[in-house]
């Protein structure tokens, strides 16, 4: 006979169905199980299983997870998977005539992809929590940082001045976009496609909300064929997931900038520093490079999944199931390490005050201000204003002077030689106009960094978080409620 006559070939157990076996038994177990309670109870609630059928049915169910040493468990070949393994078990201790009724009206596609939505949920609801701490940790640094004066960037230049409070709370808000993205992708994964059966659904009796409501599920896929055919709740939540790595890196990015000596905007300490093995002098922010690196990860396991859905059929397919299902948990993974150490350095930072200063000076990032003040105070158009201003920082930065060293009588006689017309500002006001401090506070329109401008923002962050934490305890409370009436339904039929 020939080596590839009889089922299961060798190289396809040793290539799949042996690797199979262990990510079904570490990882889609525990939901095997609660499936299997869930399905028992509506089938008895249905009358197509009696009291004592789901009795029997339910307590060797019971035995078998708690019992059987699936630890130690080696793939056979009399079974092609768990699923397979578990039937056998149960038929074993209580018969075929009743463990055989367990199945009615279902198959393994409504059940995988139910069982790939339980733990994917259990990976979401995770996920934004740990956002969600976060963010929390962002506000509360925010709210310490509304004075502390920083220098901002673009295009790799000093450009402005504003605070660290400002700052943090652009992240915040990517941040809750981020959590609102995931939650809608926990959606569209919170619904089960129990009843489904193979394709059709079944001539059976059975009641698909009750196996929602027992599993914790929102609501059912409404369509059988899309619900174990569609896979964007796993495109949407990797998606979501990828974003929200990309968001992260770019601000990573950004606080690694500002250790560089170079900017030397904040200070890190010696918790998250490493030394050189030969340079005595060096600090090295390695942490950050972690975080930039795990981040990349991310996104690259996030594409992976993405990627592997393109041009497959829309139909059931092992291209959506349990070894991609556990590829993609990988994502997670990450950013359960990531979240924790950048909310942690989030806390620790330190703003660098002597060198921000001195560069804000040194850069001229205040001088939009003079050109905002010359146009209220002087009464001319802002472009006449924006090219005094332009003239006077392109002469100090020839002569390396800084505006708060600047000889007044320059800026005057520049001004009269360029608009036509004597400066009414004194020199007092001239520095006013020009310090930190007061570019900041004027600003003070919604989304601006003055006091009030932040303190607005941060209220408003706060609401939305709480909204969001409010969202995630209600699908929390399903879920052990869900598991509450399975563990109920055990007790009171042992």
């Amino acid at each position: 006979m020939n080596k590839y006559d009889k089922f299961p070939a060798k190289i396809y157990v040793d290539s799949f169905l042996k690797p199979d076996l262990f990510i079904y038994k570490n990882i889609f177990r525990d939901a095997l199980f609660q499936i299997n309670y869930a399905q028992c109870i509506m089938l008895n609630e249905q009358s197509i299983i009696n009291d004592e059928e789901a009795k029997l049915i339910f307590k060797n169910l019971y035995k078998i997870e708690h019992e059987f040493d699936f630890d130690n468990l080696e793939y056979d070949a009399k079974f092609e998977d768990l699923f397979f393994l578990v039937e056998k078990t149960l038929i074993e201790k209580i018969g075929v005539d009743i463990a055989g009724k367990l199945h009615t009206g279902r198959s393994r596609n409504d059940m995988e992809h139910t069982m790939f939505r339980i733990e994917l949920r259990k990976k979401l609801i995770s996920l934004l929590k740990e956002m969600i701490s976060l963010i929390e940790q962002l506000v509360a640094r925010s709210e310490k940082g509304v004075s502390e004066i920083i220098l901002m960037y673009t295009h790799g230049q000093p450009a402005q001045a504003s605070t660290l409070a400002h700052f943090l709370c652009a992240v915040i808000e990517f941040s809750l976009r981020d959590v609102d993205r995931l939650i809608n992708s926990l959606n569209l994964v919170n619904m089960s496609p129990m009843g489904a059966a193979a394709i059709t659904t079944t001539g059976f009796p059975l009641n698909r909300e009750r196996m929602a409501n027992l599993l914790g599920f929102e609501n059912i896929v409404q369509n059988s064929y899309g619900a174990i055919a569609s896979c964007d709740y796993i495109t949407s939540t990797y998606s979501s997931l990828k974003i929200a790595s990309i968001n992260l890196g770019r601000f990573v990015q950004e606080l690694v900038t500002w250790t560089g000596f170079e900017v030397s905007q904040i200070y890190v300490p010696d918790g998250f520093v490493q030394i050189s093995s030969i340079m005595p002098q060096k600090r090295n922010p390695v942490p950050l490079e972690h975080l930039r690196l795990k981040l990349s990860l991310c996104n690259g396991e996030c594409d992976k999944i993405i990627n592997t859905m393109h041009n497959t059929p829309f139909a059931d397919m092992n291209d959506s199931e349990r070894e991609v299902q556990s590829e993609g948990h990988k994502a997670f993974g990450f950013m359960s390490r990531i979240i924790p150490l950048l909310a942690g350095f989030v806390e620790s930072i330190q703003i660098n005050k002597n060198s921000v200063d001195n560069r804000i000076k040194l850069s001229m990032a205040t001088i939009t201000e003079l050109a905002d003040s010359l146009v209220r105070d002087e009464n001319i158009s802002f472009r006449q204003a924006h090219e005094v201003s332009q003239q006077l920082s392109k002469e100090l930065i020839s002569k390396n002077i800084s505006l708060d060293d600047v000889d007044f009588t320059i800026f005057s006689k520049l001004f009269e030689k360029l608009v036509g017309a004597p400066l009414k500002m004194n020199e007092k006001r001239f520095k006013e106009v020009c310090s930190p401090e007061h570019f900041i506070n004027v600003r003070n329109l919604p989304g601006g960094p003055s006091k009030q401008s932040i303190t607005n923002s941060l209220e408003i962050y706060k609401k939305g978080l709480s909204e969001y934490k409010n969202i995630i305890v209600k699908c929390e409370n399903s879920i052990d409620e869900s598991k509450n009436k399975l563990i109920n339904f055990y007790k009171n039929h042992s």
